[in-house]
């Protein structure tokens, strides 16, 4: 944080993060209890973005055959997807009662229609076009989701990175490997969150609430990961 701007102004701790900016459009001066709910909620879409950013970077380094690259973006999605369920586990301070009266405030918006959730499982490889209909979601929404579909997805990416032989494809697919296990974890402990505070009553936008969440852990991010891996790979 220590370059200066062009006009030879250095920017500080605030002006850096645009805090004024941030804070002014969070939900960070709502009730105590709304304001944990939507805080937990918009950090975790940032996190969302940093997500995005680096599986369309690991994505790139291994189409231009770059593997070593694209695993120094990579390894560093378990930690972040371990912090994206630190999030969800600070709901668990709420109590069922205060949960339903947030809950009541909603109507039918729902996490289940995080339009960066679905691009990172798009991206990855991951492409159940159910999700295109997905109750609430906008035009824009819609139409970012297909656009993810036109593009090659990162489990393509290394199919193809692996079957020209490239280096460190056991490394790349071990990375890959680990997030996928890491967004399991995540969708266990939201599961579990779910469960505590909805138990078995349906979620909202259509989702069957935690019972979805249990079964979504049975899904894996990369369809094409172990097709075609060789045994001296392994």
């Amino acid at each position: 944080m220590s370059a200066q701007a062009d006009d030879g102004h250095c920017p500080a701790y605030g002006e850096r993060l645009r805090l004024d900016e941030l804070l002014e459009i969070a939900q960070v001066h709502e009730n105590p209890e709304r304001a944990l709910f939507f805080g937990a909620h918009q950090a975790c879409e940032i996190w969302f973005a940093v997500v995005l950013r680096h599986l369309e970077t690991a994505r790139r380094d291994l189409t231009e055959g770059r593997g070593a690259e694209a695993c120094a973006h990579l390894d560093r999605l378990p930690r972040i997807m371990e912090a994206v369920a630190q999030h969800f586990d600070a709901l668990h301070a709420l109590t069922p009662e205060e949960f339903d009266v947030v809950r009541a405030t909603l109507g039918t918006s729902s996490g289940f229609q995080s339009v960066q959730f679905r691009e990172i499982e798009f991206l990855c490889g991951a492409r159940d076009r159910r999700m295109l209909n997905i109750a609430g979601l906008t035009d824009r929404d819609r139409s970012r989701l297909l656009a993810r579909l036109d593009e090659p997805s990162l489990d393509e990416a290394f199919a193809a990175y692996r079957d020209r032989a490239g280096e460190d494809v056991k490394r790349v697919q071990d990375a890959m490997v680990a997030f996928d296990a890491a967004m399991r974890s995540s969708r266990g402990r939201h599961a579990a969150l779910a469960q505590a505070l909805l138990g078995g009553v349906a979620g909202t936008a259509g989702s069957s609430g935690a019972a979805y969440l249990w079964r979504s852990m049975e899904r894996t991010l990369f369809p094409q990961l172990t097709q075609g891996v060789r045994s001296d790979d392994c």
